[in-house]
């Protein structure tokens, strides 16, 4: 069964439930009054005759009321029937239009009380009120007075009818209402589910569905499964950019290795010139395999293989400058590190990071020039800044400078043998390390690299 018509079903169900409810409680209350209303009438028509045998005297008689029959009938309403009954039963006035006593004896354990029954007569239903005639405190006599069910059954039957029937309507009429409503409140759940099988056939992630539905919740699914396929898009698109722009970097060392060997395989290659290939083979297997360790690098899943210990992050920065001066030797390295700063991370990680922005800062700084690398403590955070002197980043150019293989057409010039992947892997690491990087530069006045990360708690140093 459809949710749908599941839904449809479970309304049903629930207004049957709430209409049969209502239905028999205005029954019940209907025919509690009108049995109320009844019995009031009964013992105002037995009052009436009571009253009227105030004047027969005590003890009553069938001799006494037939004398004063008269009177007695005239002052007795001529649609009221009733009885006239001696305190043991037997009858001192019958109804005259009635040619035996119908009427069942008194409750013989509750003489003295007034008491309601139903009864028929000539296959007539009655309700009948037996009340006791009571003088200076002694039973001399009981009345019974009975009055026709009849109206009051076929008005109850009615109101029976018009519940069934107004029932039914109000369900048919609901039950068609439901499936609507159930069929538009669930109209955005079948665009999805179309819109996924459509996708999952043409793997087309451009689609979207269309404006968004009025209820709170269908419209947060139809937000969440649009931004869903726009995520799956996005992540499509960077792959298939990710794998063109491997393809390209790796065919530039590969074309050099297969031509290298097609020329170590002549056999009248001048020594000189078979030393020289096998050096830029050895450079180009280099550059191949760093080039496939940094796409391993940013292809996992964030903080993936990340140890995480306490870092000194100002010796560090200390270490990694005095490395790399060592290493580089035309570029004066200079420092500002405030002592103590400690993080928590990957110290291998922090240190590619490290290498990596002096590594930029070098190839594009011209060879006398300083580097200028700086540490602080800012706002609960250790603020770590690379600044060059070098050629600078147009400001076009400098919001891309961390995507993956992005390279400036200055900087391709500049250095050929880089893969434009170093900075992408600074913001990796820092993002991994719940840091972040920006960049800022003025074009031929050199550039500032700025990053931030969350100092290690007083917690987290002691452990």
């Amino acid at each position: 069964m459809s949710l749908r018509a599941r839904l449809t079903l479970l309304y049903i169900v629930l207004v049957a439930i709430t209409l049969a409810v209502f239905s028999l409680v205005a029954y019940v209350v209907a025919g509690e009054r009108v049995g109320g209303g009844i019995n009031d009438s009964l013992q105002a028509r037995a009052d009436t005759i009571d009253g009227s045998l105030g004047d027969f005297g005590v003890p009553l008689t069938q001799a006494t009321i037939r004398q004063d029959r008269t009177q007695l009938e005239s002052q007795v309403p001529p649609n009221v029937l009733y009885e006239i009954l001696a305190p043991d039963g037997s009858v001192l006035f019958p109804f005259a239009q009635l040619p035996n006593r119908v009427f069942p004896a008194p409750e013989a354990s509750a003489p003295e009380q007034a008491t309601y029954f139903d009864s028929k007569v000539s296959g007539q239903k009655f309700r009948f009120l037996y009340h006791p005639v009571v003088r200076d405190g002694q039973t001399v006599a009981a009345l019974e007075v009975g009055q026709s069910l009849k109206e009051t059954d076929e008005a109850m039957s009615e109101l029976r009818n018009v519940l069934i029937f107004v029932g039914l309507a109000v369900l048919v009429l609901t039950s068609g209402s439901a499936y609507a409503l159930s069929s538009r409140a669930l109209r955005p759940i079948r665009d999805v589910s179309k819109l996924a099988r459509n996708i999952q056939a043409t793997a087309d992630f451009s689609r979207r569905l269309p404006g968004l539905p009025s209820g709170a919740e269908m419209r947060e699914l139809v937000s969440t499964f649009n931004s869903m396929i726009e995520r799956v898009e996005q992540t499509l698109l960077s792959q298939r950019a990710f794998l063109a722009d491997s393809s390209h970097e790796l065919r530039r060392p590969l074309t050099l290795l297969r031509t290298d060997l097609d020329l170590l395989n002549d056999p009248n290659l001048p020594a000189e010139e078979r030393e020289a290939c096998l050096e830029e083979m050895s450079a180009a297997a280099t550059s191949m395999s760093r080039l496939l360790s940094d796409l391993l690098l940013i292809s996992r899943e964030e903080a993936q293989s990340f140890s995480q210990s306490v870092v000194n992050y100002s010796d560090l920065c200390e270490e990694a400058a005095s490395r790399f001066a060592g290493r580089d030797g035309a570029h004066v390295i200079g420092r500002q590190l405030e002592p103590g700063l400690t993080v928590v991370g990957d110290k291998e990680r922090l240190t590619q990071m490290l290498w990596n922005l002096l590594e930029n800062a070098s190839a594009y700084t011209p060879q006398g020039g300083d580097i200028l690398l700086k540490l602080q403590h800012q706002n609960g955070s250790a603020c770590l800044q690379v600044e060059d002197h070098g050629i600078g980043i147009p400001q076009q150019s400098l919001h891309h400078v961390f995507e993956r293989f992005y390279r400036t057409d200055e900087a391709r010039n500049l250095r050929s043998d880089g893969n434009g992947l170093g900075l992408t892997i600074v913001k990796y690491i820092a993002e991994a390390h719940k840091g972040s990087v920006q960049a800022s530069s003025q074009e031929g006045m050199g550039s500032v690299f700025t990053v931030t990360l969350p100092l290690a708690l007083k917690t987290d140093a002691s452990a």
